[in-house]
């Protein structure tokens, strides 16, 4: 108990207590002093202040600023002195004075506010804005200001004052959307900081106190008035002189015009933020706070030809912007994404079709089931019937049938016919005699992820896939049978530039890579006269492999092609799902081919070089076996070990001489003689009988018997004694 004065004995006799109060009033204070002391003495941390993320093309170029206040800050030691001295002179001259309070400013803040009343002032130092901005709301209220004086005293003991400095500069609001001294001069002049005048850092002086009065994009006469009280108050605080001044307010103001933030690449924005976000595991929100630097593998050139040849493919046959369409390409070396659209506009569809559209890829899966029976055995020369075909299912029969007048070729077509005319019957044909399994592992292994179910029509594209799955799956084609998954993000460095993350990738061999030559080889022919996209093989200028989809009533259009340094792949598709006006091979193939061509426009172009273990022999176009000189031919690759070894009897073809009496082999009687060609096979191989030897002088010298003899019948050799 405290120590009692004087007792008193009340009326029952007890002693009454009665407390030193001002000792307890004292002991109260220095308790309420200490914590004060303890939470000055508290580590202060950093005040907020989101900072802008910038993503970066392959090239450096900036595609997109990421913000919730656009700032890009920077060391107090890029900021000029004079541009600092500016700031000090209409915002805290004293700075470097006070310990985060100015009781000058003060006394002079509540005169004017009392007396004067032309517009209150203020009293905060440039400590207690920071504060203010950095911890504490925008209320104005007594007990706000008094958080704001302790949190200063507190940011004083913690931090120098260069530090603070630097914090305010990169902190404070100048309008159009622009924080801190670094973006303000990027919006208002389209320059560094830097390479500024002295005019123009005078202007940023005096913008943050009024932006919307101040700005000279919207009160110009505001503006220039605003500079002048910015270099009066410099000279009243012995910043410069007069002379200085008006030598000052000589140098050109240059205005070129806001900069505005105008994101570029927006679909693809949204795959590198996906990848960033699992990459670090933060938010969205998180990331685009972070003043994170994100360098990616987009190619500006790449994406601009890309967005235009999908707009220019459309436009014809668009209304109320259906259909729509997706554009993909990368690397096929690496995996690298070099452009990606998902719609043809962002920001009235901003459904990102290159990623979320799952729809049926048509013929585009076939090359899936060709590997698989090029794995299993098959070569490129192997025939199969074109003719109509029934199969048994669960469901009952199931009758694949081609497309056109002429629905069978009632024919065998070889693999390479088959593929590059797009035959449905063939690939149907070969994944039902693989047993089907076969070409879902496949397709598996090279990258589809969606389901696919057990059924023969899998082999005619009717599994829904994204445009980046079928593009995932074919990187292997192109890559040599190599495969690494899509990305898009390249280096991740923080807001103080210290590199958090890179990327490097790594190929796995998926496939043998003679088995991606040889379907490479017929996807060439796809691009020429008679096979599916033949319509574009006058707008290339490379050597090119590619692959038309096409699904029932025209509902979806596809073409996957590649050449060794890029591949790209182009959907077409009405998001109602209803039918277009032609298939892959008018819609999207064009598409395709005029991207390409842009794209690569200034690269050297290559072919596709066969891997160790290719042969190549000449062999007949409709039997698959070794040519004759009558064979229609063609050249043909095979594996080593793989390649036919038996001439085509089809076409084979033999040149004898022959009896004209009895068009057998001529003996050495036969005198009429003649040399006559016959397929193998139909060739005589019997030796005339009809010619003999002369039976008397007349025979001998006119060649036939005497017309009057007639010779005695031979003997029955069954009456024969």
């Amino acid at each position: 108990m405290y120590e009692m004065e004087k007792q008193e004995v009340n009326k029952e006799g007890c002693p009454k207590v009665i407390f030193n109060w001002r000792r307890l009033s004292l002991q109260i204070m220095l308790v309420m002093a200490g914590c004060v002391l303890v939470f000055l003495c508290l580590p202060l941390a950093p005040p907020e202040q989101p900072v802008t993320t910038q993503i970066l093309s392959a090239d450096g170029e900036v595609i997109s600023l990421l913000f919730r206040e656009n700032r890009q800050p920077v060391p107090l030691s890029a900021i000029p002195p004079f541009l600092q001295k500016a700031f000090l002179a209409v915002e805290d001259h004293r700075f470097y004075q006070h310990n985060g309070f100015s009781p000058v400013s003060f006394c002079r803040a509540v005169y004017h506010n009392l007396f004067v009343r032309q517009g209150l002032q203020g009293f905060s130092t440039i400590t207690q804005q920071v504060v203010k901005n950095g911890y504490l709301s925008a209320e104005k209220t007594l007990l706000r200001k008094i958080k704001e004086l302790f949190l200063a005293l507190r940011m004083e003991l913690h931090y120098s004052k260069d530090e603070i400095l630097e914090l305010y500069l990169n902190q404070i609001y100048f309008g159009h959307g622009a924080f801190g001294v670094q973006t303000a001069a990027q919006t208002y002049f389209g320059l560094p900081l830097a390479e500024l005048n002295r005019i123009e850092w005078a202007l940023l002086a005096g913008l943050p106190k009024g932006p919307a009065l101040y700005s000279p994009y919207l009160n110009e006469e505001g503006a220039r008035q605003r500079i002048k009280t910015v270099l009066q108050r410099m000279v009243t605080v012995g910043y410069i002189t007069d002379a200085e001044k008006e030598e000052i307010l000589q140098e050109p103001l240059r205005l070129p015009g806001l900069k505005q933030n105008t994101k570029q690449a927006h679909y693809f924005l949204d795959y590198v933020l996906a990848e960033t976000e699992e990459i670090l595991r933060l938010s969205r929100d998180e990331i685009q706070s972070s003043g994170l630097r994100i360098e990616t593998t987009l190619s500006l050139p790449m994406q601009q030809a890309a967005e235009e040849a999908l707009k220019n493919g459309l436009s014809p046959i668009q209304q109320n912007l259906q259909p729509q369409g997706a554009l993909i390409a990368a690397d096929p070396r690496n995996g690298a994404i070099r452009a990606l659209v998902g719609g043809t506009d962002y920001l009235k569809t901003p459904f990102n079709r290159a990623l979320k559209a799952y729809r049926q890829p048509g013929s585009a899966f076939k090359p899936f089931v060709y590997l698989a029976a090029l794995e299993a055995g098959y070569h490129l020369a192997s025939t199969v019937p074109c003719q109509a075909l029934s199969l048994p299912t669960d469901k009952g029969m199931y009758q694949p049938r081609d497309y056109g007048n002429n629905p069978y070729h009632q024919r065998d077509l070889t693999l390479r016919e088959a593929l590059a005319t797009s035959c449905n019957i063939v690939a149907v044909s070969l994944h039902y005699r693989l047993g089907i399994t076969p070409t879902i592992n496949m397709a598996r292994r090279l990258g589809i992820t969606s389901p696919l179910p057990e059924n023969l029509s899998l082999a005619l594209g009717t599994s829904e896939v994204t445009p980046f799955e079928l593009l995932q799956a074919y990187l292997p084609l192109a890559g040599q049978g190599q495969s690494t998954p899509l990305w898009a993000v390249q280096r991740i460095y923080n807001a103080q530039g210290k590199l958090i993350w890179e990327r490097k990738p790594r190929t796995r061999q998926v496939l043998d890579p003679r088995l991606a030559f040889l379907v490479t080889s017929v996807l060439e022919d796809a691009l020429r006269p008679g096979g599916t996209a033949a319509g574009i093989s006058n707008r290339l200028r490379r050597p090119a492999a590619g692959k038309t989809g096409t699904t029932q009533e025209n509902r979806d259009a596809w073409f996957i092609g590649y050449t060794p340094q890029l591949i790209a792949v182009v959907y077409i598709g009405d998001d109602q799902n209803k039918p277009l006006p032609a298939g892959g091979g008018a819609l999207a193939a064009p598409i395709w081919a005029n991207f390409m061509n842009k794209a690569l426009a200034e690269t050297l172009a290559q072919p596709f070089t066969p891997p160790a273990g290719i042969v190549t022999r000449r062999i007949c176009r409709e039997s698959g076996l070794l040519a004759t000189p009558n064979c229609p031919t063609r050249q043909e690759h095979f594996l080593f070990g793989h390649e036919p070894t038996v001439y085509c009897a089809e076409h084979r073809r033999i040149k004898l001489r022959i009896c004209r009496e009895s068009g057998l082999l001529p003996n050495a009687y036969c005198q009429a003689v003649e040399e006559r060609e016959f397929p193998w096979g139909e060739h005589p191989m019997s030796t005339c009988e009809v010619c003999h030897a002369p039976r008397d002088l007349w025979e001998l010298l006119f060649g036939k018997p005497f017309p009057f003899f007639k010779p005695k019948p031979e003997p029955d050799s069954e009456t024969q004694p």
